[in-house]
């Protein structure tokens, strides 16, 4: 049986800092209060699918019978680069303002 699936941007918990990806870099850079590099006018798009997401999908397709494919992994919508980067800019500020104690 061959069972062919596509991924894209998968992000969530574990991502190396070093990876090269979008939501990597983004996150690295704003938390380093450096300016965020987006690659031309940030008005291209990508899909992104959060791990959980991404590691159900496959369990999915593993458990059809017979060869599978090509099926693609992501979200049906896509997202702004410029926009992703104003997100976790947004994101990365509340979260220094807002430090949590214990």
């Amino acid at each position: 049986e061959v069972k062919v699936v596509r991924i894209f941007n998968v992000y969530g918990p574990g991502m190396r800092s070093d990876d090269g990806r979008v939501v990597s870099n983004f996150i690295c850079q704003a938390l380093r209060n450096l300016p965020l590099s987006i690659y031309g006018d940030g008005s291209q798009t990508r899909s992104f699918c959060f791990v959980d997401d991404t590691i159900d999908a496959f369990l999915r397709v593993m458990k059809v019978e017979g060869n599978v494919g090509p099926i693609n992994i992501g979200r049906p919508c896509e997202t702004l680069i410029s926009e992703l980067a104003e997100s976790i800019l947004r994101l990365v500020r509340l979260s220094l303002l807002s430090p949590i104690s214990h």
